[in-house]
């Protein structure tokens, strides 16, 4: 591997370990949420924090005239998540920024189950961009010599 390539693939794989990163963050800011029992937040931060995870990891940010489900769709497009999932996870967002609904406990943990396979969706596509192409090959390093006995 040339050394361009090298650093980066490897300068990739930081901005993969950044994102895990990121992953762990949102899901601790929804569970602030949790927390307090709002789980109407907890859903709404969920989807900005799908929105900037997906800016991050597939560069794809999120036009300011695009609505959230167009935003979603494009979304499980590009990292091959199934559009039942990400239609079910965006319908309990709508549900929980755009109505008066009470969004319950059970109706946040159905959300945040779908997302997490969004998440698993999102975080697959972007770990195959940075996956090298070809297998590394042995290095040359030194070799142990095997010392044959007469016997």
């Amino acid at each position: 591997m040339s050394r361009s390539k090298s650093s980066g693939f490897f300068k990739r794989r930081k901005q993969v370990k950044a994102l895990n990163q990121m992953f762990t963050s949102v899901m601790a800011d929804v569970r602030i949420f949790e927390q307090r029992q709002d789980y109407r937040g907890a859903v709404i931060a969920s989807f900005g924090g799908l929105t900037n995870i997906a800016d991050g990891l597939l560069s794809m940010a999120r036009a300011p005239y695009e609505t959230g489900r167009e935003f979603g769709i494009n979304v499980a497009n590009t990292a091959n998540i199934s559009h039942e999932v990400m239609d079910e996870y965006l319908t309990s967002f709508e549900i929980a920024r755009y109505t008066d609904a009470d969004i319950s406990y059970d109706d946040y943990q159905e959300a945040i189950q779908r997302l997490d396979i969004c998440f698993r969706g999102i975080r697959e596509q972007g770990v195959e961009v940075v996956e090298p192409t070809r297998k590394p090959t042995k290095s040359k390093g030194r070799t142990r010599k095997t010392i044959k006995s007469k016997n």
